[in-house]
């Protein structure tokens, strides 16, 4: 009996359902859902067998996805069209001080409506208008003159905030912003469902979600993961990897390479300034050094390495592991030691462990296991390799 004659197993069956759109959106939501309680009491119940605090709090979940919500964009960028940019702090950083300046009494009193929806459409729209010209200006040039290029325009305006600019951004001393309700009834930072009359309790939601905050966030998280996948579904996806792998032939064939390479920088700049927009509602402080400096933009690098370029969700589980150790593993003891300030010599360890074990980001090292063991308990070996040996393998379809 040939293998394609076999009756599907298991695993044939939950490959061909995890290829259906319903699924992983389906799966995106819950995992948003219990997300926190996993980072939080998850982590706390397996702390009280190992004797040491590895549990989160209340802030980190939301503060993971915000930075996932950007490494999704950086990913279209690098991941796909191939350019590496070093200046999307400027974009993460000009939106979360625009959304910011809309909470400032007295500036700009027609625009003074505090709003997170409000914070995060006007922050977006300051991401394309810098996109559109830092892009211009510096898609022409490639590889590490692109690079230098965009790490230029992102420092001309941290030092902008730090000193000209500091009579809009307080400078040195930092901005703290008041985002105000969400839709005019729910303070950010009340417990969810709070004073929700008509959903009730809900204690089992209650246990799962810790704020309204945390709720917008994860909303707009799902909505950018959706975003993307169509994005890379779409043509344009297709042309943005076709221009990573070969940008001479997609010259020959007629289509015109800088509107698109410009294109997938202004669409990665979108999704930096929606998490600048929600980074300024999460922080107490905003200041220069933790949303405009270089090394914000470094960050996203790493991010994007550490989960798996090329991949949709690959960066936003970089995102985690960065943010954990950063935050939570920082301050844990080993052999006696707290790294602290020195977090990342940890992470530095952890970064270069998981690209040795695998090359592909944490998360593409856990595609191919599991493509493995559907290869050896399932029949997906005769029915889906259609492409050459030779062929690399599609990138963003379920990813």
């Amino acid at each position: 009996m040939s293998t394609d004659d076999r009756t599907p197993n298991l695993v044939d069956r939950f490959v061909a359902l995890k290829q259906q759109e319903w699924f992983l959106f389906t799966t995106v939501a819950v995992a948003l859902l219990v997300f926190p309680w996993a980072l939080i009491d998850g982590l706390e119940i397996v702390a009280e067998f190992i004797k040491t605090d590895i549990g989160g709090y209340t802030g980190l979940p939301a503060l993971i996805l915000i930075y996932g919500i950007v490494v999704i964009g950086f990913n279209i960028l690098l991941g796909y069209t191939g350019l590496l940019s070093f200046g999307h702090a400027a974009f993460f950083g000009g939106s979360a001080y625009t959304a910011a300046l809309l909470t400032r009494s007295g500036f700009i009193p027609e625009l003074l409506i505090k709003s997170p929806i409000l914070m995060i459409l006007i922050g977006s729209l300051l991401a394309v208008l810098l996109a559109w010209f830092i892009g211009f200006l510096s898609i022409r040039r490639s590889g590490v003159y692109f690079a230098v290029l965009t790490l230029t325009f992102g420092q001309v305006m941290y030092y902008y905030a730090m000193g000209p600019g500091g009579w809009l951004t307080n400078g040195d001393d930092g901005f703290t912003p008041d985002p105000g309700e969400l839709l005019g009834h729910f303070a950010l930072d009340q417990s969810f469902p709070g004073d929700l009359p008509v959903l009730g309790d809900l204690p089992f939601l209650s246990t799962l979600l810790t704020d309204w905050f945390y709720v917008l966030v994860a909303v707009t998280t799902f909505l950018a993961v959706v975003v993307g996948y169509r994005i890379l579904k779409s043509p344009y996806g297709l042309i943005f990897e076709a221009l990573g792998q070969n940008e001479q032939r997609v010259n020959f064939v007629g289509l015109n390479v800088f509107r698109y390479k410009l294109m997938a920088f202004v669409i990665s700049a979108v999704f930096a300034g929606v998490g600048g927009a929600l980074y300024a509602m999460q922080t107490l402080t905003l200041h220069p050094n933790g949303s405009l400096y270089w090394i914000i933009s470094g960050d996203f690098v790493i991010m994007t390495a550490l989960g798996g370029v090329g991949t949709l969700f690959g960066p936003i589980i970089g995102a985690g592991i960065f943010e954990y150790i950063r935050l939570v593993l920082s301050g844990i003891e080993i052999a006696g030691y707290e790294f602290g300030g020195m977090w990342r010599l940890l992470l530095g360890g952890a970064f270069v462990l998981i690209i040795v074990l695998f090359p592909s980001g944490l998360y593409g090292g856990i595609k191919n296991v599991a493509s493995s063991i559907a290869v050896r308990f399932g029949n997906t070996t005769g029915r889906t390799r259609e492409r050459p040996e030779h062929e690399p393998a599609e990138r963003g379809g379920d990813d």
